[in-house]
């Protein structure tokens, strides 16, 4: 495991970009999110969008399936074959934090599809507790060479977090 970039966000910022993530020597990346918080108080969904050979992929290409789970029993699901992003942490807003992490596969590699997985935790604006884990794939053969992170939901800015990008080599 090594350390490619961290970004600490302690101001508003509409995204975060991971530009330089290295696809060509790493075959795993592993993403961490520390005490995320948005601007507003509606729900954020902490989208996730993929360079491919410098331009990002907004199209509905991404294919995804996630699971959330709340502390007052309640759950529900997301799941698209056509999504405009992946995901990593749904979030309820009004100043509470999220916390994550993300395993992203195959980004350097033009003959596979690139996919993730996740699990994340949040406080809600309630103030109690929720679970995210799930996965998601770019479905097209493609380099992947750099991540950004924004609010896919709601169009919040990020306030202030630590996001850390880590590579991990295997043969």
């Amino acid at each position: 495991l090594e350390l490619i970039e961290t970004q600490t966000i302690s101001s508003a910022v509409a995204q975060v970009d991971f530009t330089s993530i290295q696809e060509s020597t790493y075959n795993v990346h592993f993403l961490t999110i520390n005490n995320l918080q948005f601007s507003g108080t509606s729900t954020a969904n902490v989208g996730v969008r993929l360079f491919e050979s410098g331009v990002l992929e907004t199209s509905t290409v991404y294919d995804i399936a996630y699971q959330r789970g709340a502390a007052t029993g309640t759950t529900s699901e997301a799941r698209s074959t056509s999504n405009n992003h992946l995901r990593i942490v749904t979030y309820t807003g009004d100043g509470n934090v999220a916390n994550g992490y993300s395993y992203f596969y195959n980004l350097g590699d033009s003959t596979k599809y690139s996919f993730h997985t996740m699990h994340s935790s949040n406080t809600n604006k309630d103030g109690t507790a929720s679970y995210n884990f799930g996965s998601g794939v770019l479905h097209q053969a493609s380099t992947v060479d750099g991540i950004r992170l924004y609010d896919a939901s709601s169009s919040q800015n990020i306030t202030s977090g630590v996001i850390s990008l880590y590579g991990i080599r295997y043969s």
